[in-house]
């Protein structure tokens, strides 16, 4: 059995790197065990006046977006009988991925990609780009 992990944000590249593991998975050989993550980066919270309620409030909403966004490729993969789980966390995408990976010893990575461009993607950084030299199996980026 394959374990892979799908780092899914629900933009149009992520569900094109969705519909490549549903395709992938009706051609495999062996069978397919998918682990869907969406990571939701934390706030940066500036001043003296944020309490902890206050913080809980912002997480518990990104966590609630994370589990909408998760439910659209757990929809999609069921749909296509590809077993799966899906994973809301708060937290840097590229540790959260590698995290993911170690903890649940998944063989590949696959997530979409903007594609911005070497300048572009240099200035801005890319989640893509930090993955790839974070985690220690392959990673497979859709455009």
């Amino acid at each position: 059995m394959r374990t892979v992990l799908l780092a899914y944000d629900g933009s149009d590249n992520a569900k094109r790197a969705l519909q490549y593991i549903i395709d992938f998975a009706a051609d495999a050989s062996k069978a397919l065990n998918v682990h869907v993550l969406n990571a939701q980066q934390e706030p940066v919270i500036y001043g003296e006046f944020v309490t902890p309620s206050t913080v809980e409030e912002l997480n518990n909403g990104l966590l609630a977006k994370s589990h909408h966004t998760l439910e659209e490729a757990a929809t999609a993969l069921q749909a296509a009988g590809v077993a799966h789980q899906t994973h809301a966390v708060l937290g840097n995408v590229a540790e959260q991925v590698n995290d993911a990976v170690k903890r649940l010893g998944c063989d590949t990575v696959v997530m979409g990609t903007r594609g911005l461009g070497g300048f572009t993607g240099m200035l801005l950084g890319s989640a893509a780009n930090r993955v790839i030299h974070e985690v220690s199996v392959p990673v497979l980026l859709v455009k």
